[in-house]
């Protein structure tokens, strides 16, 4: 048996396996005499089958599976012993011919194509220069954070007409031609729900306010939708090759108006949003929302700061990976995903993921990142935990949100997802330590402006 590597370039290798006659004849042998033994066969006793007939019936199988066995270990042997990273797996070369004549028990030589991964070096230090946002909160924040928490767990009430841009407008839309009448084959009588306040045309809002059951307005149906070609597909029950052909006039008769009345600031209310006998006034309410929106603004700020830092290692380490063998990898092993039409584009998503669990790896390994059981168990729970708030469940239970782990955990996947999310939170904090980061006071709205102007730039 012999192992031979040959580096054609950085990212790019030749591996060779030789499989001799003896390294498997021995284990092979000893293959045919247990299937004899138990062979049934008509006409034979268990264990006196000719050893020819044997052959004929398993031994091309047995043969195949033999050399792959060994020819799989030995590769991957090598690979460890001499420290070589790939990435993806071997793949049989397309430049050299494999030597693999199983109808016959002769040497095999198996030939390999390899993806090296590239070689990683570390370039973040304390010159790399980051800010962490400090937000400042005022009452007016706390107010329409309270104001919203009040609508959300409001009562929804038909009125007869509408007095402000919160009240919702049920409208049976109908597309009309020039005269004002229903167009053929057009749109009749499709009920919709609008929210003047989300309405971008300060026309189209004003039409809106004021109206009463049974009113028919002429509403230009794009403003209404603020031009947004998903949202008219879904409200108008329409194909999207259909919106191009629409009349933008259509006629809207009010068929309900709908207000929700603000939940009262009472026990029942303070007990809904904030558990049972969290508080007890009004004034420990308003503290409290002070102090969760302090909470949810500190991890805004990190969240803003980590996506810095992503971008950072991103620019310092531009790694060039080897593209053409990773693009037919993915082609040959998941071809119900990737083919030539498609695989260009979509290794460039792939390709990112790549480098960035590659730079991972490398701070992981330097700064002796370890992950362990307890690491797991906490954000297994409080990933849960959040999953379980965004379905409205704002103060979950300790035992239901166990329950619904445990469901979790029945996914053979999810805890491999959460250990890369572990692993991902403490190789950023480690790069925390190893940059500089400053910190800058400001309010709300400059934050988001802040936020803004990062995205624009990572877009382009």
């Amino acid at each position: 048996m012999n192992v031979t590597f040959e580096k054609k370039d950085d990212l790019n290798a030749l591996i060779s396996v030789v499989i001799k006659n003896e390294d498997y004849l021995e284990n092979i042998k000893k293959q045919f005499k247990d299937y004899r033994k138990k062979a049934k066969i008509p006409g034979f006793r268990p264990g006196t089958v000719p050893m020819g007939m044997v052959k004929q019936m398993v031994g091309k199988s047995v043969l195949f599976e033999e050399v792959n066995r060994l020819t799989s270990e030995h590769l991957y042997q090598y690979l460890q012993e001499n420290n070589i990273d790939i990435l993806g797996q071997p793949m049989t070369s397309v430049e050299k011919d494999s030597i693999t004549d199983f109808e016959n028990y002769g040497d095999f030589t198996f030939h390999f194509d390899l993806g090296l991964a590239p070689a990683v070096e570390l370039n973040i230090s304390i010159k790399d220069k980051l800010t962490r946002f400090e937000i400042e909160l005022d009452k007016k924040e706390v107010d329409t954070e309270i104001k919203n928490l009040r609508r959300q767990n409001g009562k929804l009430e038909t009125m007869d007409k509408s007095e402000t841009e919160n009240d919702s407008i049920v409208l049976k839309m109908t597309e009309v031609d020039k005269k004002g009448e229903h167009k053929d084959g057009g749109v009749f009588e499709q009920e919709v729900t609008v929210l003047p306040e989300v309405v971008k045309s300060k026309k189209v809002k004003k039409q809106l306010v004021g109206v009463s059951t049974g009113d028919e307005l002429d509403i230009n149906v794009f403003d209404l939708f603020n031009d947004n070609e998903m949202v008219i597909v879904q409200s108008l029950g329409i194909e999207k090759e259909a919106v191009a052909e629409l009349n933008k006039t259509f006629k809207g008769s009010v068929k309900e108006i709908r207000r929700v009345q603000p939940a009262e600031l009472n026990q029942e209310f303070f007990d809904l949003v904030m558990g049972p006998d969290a508080v007890k006034n009004e004034k420990e309410f308003e503290a409290k929302i002070e102090e969760n929106l302090g909470a949810y603004y500190i991890a805004e700020a990190e969240k803003q700061l980590e996506a810095e830092l992503n971008l950072l290692l991103e620019e310092k380490h531009p790694l060039t990976l080897p593209d053409d063998f990773l693009k037919r990898w993915l082609s040959e092993t998941k071809p119900e995903t990737y083919n030539s039409e498609n695989v260009d584009e979509l290794y460039g998503t792939e390709s990112v993921v790549l480098r960035k669990q590659l730079v991972r790896e490398k701070i992981a390994e330097e700064q002796n990142v370890e992950v362990t059981d307890e690491d797991i168990n906490q954000t297994s729970f409080a990933y849960t935990a959040q999953m379980l708030r965004q379905y409205g469940l704002n103060n979950p239970d300790p035992a239901m949100i166990q329950n619904f782990e445990a469901k979790n955990r029945e996914d053979k996947g999810y805890l491999m997802r959460i250990r890369d999310v572990v692993v991902d939170k403490k190789v950023l904090d480690k790069v925390k330590e190893l940059v500089t980061i400053k910190g800058k006071k400001l309010h709300v709205d400059k934050f988001y402006d802040e936020v803004k102007k990062f995205n624009e730039k990572v877009s382009k």
